[in-house]
């Protein structure tokens, strides 16, 4: 039995779910296994890990049972009847269970997040920066300061290439705003005086690409200089340890360059036929023979 994690109306999960189903493996869609109606039990110790999963009067789904998992979302708890405080807790015990049972499998799991990713899910863009470029993936230039002086002299530098200004980027979410005209930089100027902040250039169109296994899905068609990215991407996936990874990346006055990661692809950004082509691919991963444990 294959099982997906993930919202049942979830597009990737049902493209996954009748692919697997055509080649005639079964399959189940589970948007939390840790919660209601699902019961779930786990016994460990020093020597073994036993787990299974029982569903209304359906035979128990053991550890030995499970051909591979796909994860698409990190569980779920109906927030109806919760207080703010308690759902927090369960929630992150949930999650804490979960994470420490999927590692447990033996079974190809597509993804097998580290905690790290498995917490916040939406990781700044700077902390992926050295393992980009330990894989030979061009960065952003980047400056973080609290020094109005600094930021001013970092967003004029591109001004004689014809770029105007700096863009500014708060670290906690994906909101960017250009900083040009004298009243962006007073106001930026005005936020440095409680906190740095991180300024890049602007930069092109971006293209996104997903890695599946050991292959790049393109959503358009890739120049070759991207494609000559490819052996790279590869790598910095590998190294993630995540074998399901979107990227997005964009020309910058050096060239092409990452402007962002995600651990949690975004399947609805890509056409037809690169949808398929990731289907296809999750698919080969979790029933090829060897397995992939990313």
């Amino acid at each position: 039995m294959h099982i997906l994690i993930g919202d049942p109306r979830d597009p990737l999960c049902l493209g996954v779910q009748s692919l697997l189903e055509r080649r005639n493996y079964p399959t189940r869609m589970i948007p939390n296994p840790l919660a209601q109606p699902w019961r779930f039990a786990w016994r460990l110790d020093n020597e073994q890990s036993a787990s299974q999963l029982a569903w209304e009067d359906e035979p128990p789904l053991l550890d030995e049972h499970i051909a591979g998992v796909l994860v698409r979302s990190p569980g779920w708890i109906d927030p109806a009847g919760w207080q703010p405080d308690d759902l927090a807790y369960m929630q992150t015990e949930m999650r804490a269970a979960l994470l420490a049972w999927l590692w447990s499998l033996e079974c190809p799991v597509v993804n097998r997040y580290p905690s790290a990713i498995w917490y916040q899910p939406r990781v700044p863009l700077l902390s992926w920066h050295r393992l980009l470029r330990s894989c030979g993936l061009p960065t952003m230039e980047t400056l973080v300061t609290n020094v109005e002086q600094e930021a001013r002299r970092f967003g004029g530098r591109p001004a004689q290439k014809g770029v105007a200004g700096a863009v500014y980027g708060p670290l906690t979410s994906d909101a960017r705003y250009l900083v040009s005209a004298e009243e962006d930089w007073s106001g930026l100027a005005a936020m440095q005086r409680y906190a740095p902040v991180c300024l890049t250039y602007p930069h092109g169109a971006a293209q996104s690409a997903c890695v599946v296994g050991d292959q790049v899905v393109w959503e358009g068609e890739p120049s070759p200089e991207l494609v000559a990215l490819g052996p790279a991407l590869c790598s910095f996936a590998a190294a993630a340890g995540l074998a399901f990874v979107e990227l997005a990346l964009a020309s910058t006055s050096g060239g092409f360059s990452v402007i962002d990661v995600e651990p949690y692809p975004h399947f609805e950004r890509f056409g037809e036929a690169a949808q398929q082509q990731i289907v296809e691919g999750i698919v080969d991963l979790l029933t090829s023979e060897g397995g992939s444990q990313s």
